[in-house]
């Protein structure tokens, strides 16, 4: 069938260059460190009281379980 040469031609939509773009992909990893950290630092003054030994160490503790919590979590939402 032939075109009209009157109709407007469609264009692709772009949108313009200062556009800022959604962020879909966010991650659980940096919530479950955050969230970790500070149960491990909480776990570990009571049962060390204020040790900064003991409380670096639970916080570290923390980070690393919450890591592979969030990791974990990013693994199996990304399943679909």
């Amino acid at each position: 069938m032939p075109r009209s040469k009157k109709r407007k031609h469609h264009h692709d939509y772009q949108p313009p260059a200062n556009a800022v773009k959604s962020k879909k992909n966010r991650s659980a990893v940096l919530i479950g460190v955050v969230f970790f950290g500070l149960i491990g630092a909480g776990i570990a003054f009571f049962a060390a009281g204020s040790s900064p030994l003991w409380l670096s160490i639970g916080i570290v503790g923390g980070i690393v379980g919450g890591y592979y919590f969030g990791r974990q979590l990013d693994r199996s939402f990304s399943k679909k």
